[in-house]
C-alpha cells in the first residue's frame, strides 16, 4: 500500500470531521463509528464490484473479505450485485 494514498486518505476522512463537527455545533455527536463505517464501506463495496463486473469471489478478494462477509455487508447496505 502506497503511504501517500493511505495518508491522502486519511487526511480526507479527518477533513470530513471536522466539517461534521463544525456543522453538528452544540449538538452531541451519536454513532460516530458506525456513521463513518457505513459511509466509507458503502461506496467502496460498490466500487469493487463495479471494477470486477459483479463478480463476488474477485470483489470479496480485492477487498480482503470473505465471499460470506462480502454477502453480509451487501444485505446490510441493500447493495444488490449487478450480474
Amino acid at each position: 500500500v502506497n503511504e501517500e494514498n493511505t495518508q491522502r486518505l486519511d487526511q480526507a476522512l479527518v477533513n470530513s470531521l471536522n466539517i461534521y463537527f463544525e456543522q453538528l455545533g452544540d449538538q452531541k455527536p451519536h454513532a460516530l463509528h458506525e456513521m463513518v463505517l457505513e459511509a466509507i464501506e458503502k461506496p467502496l463495496i460498490r466500487y469493487a464490484l463495479e471494477k470486477t463486473h459483479g463478480n463476488l469471489s474477485k470483489t470479496a478478494g480485492m477487498l480482503g473479505l470473505s465471499r460470506n462477509t462480502l454477502r453480509k455487508k451487501m444485505n446490510q447496505y441493500r447493495i444488490q450485485s449487478e450480474i
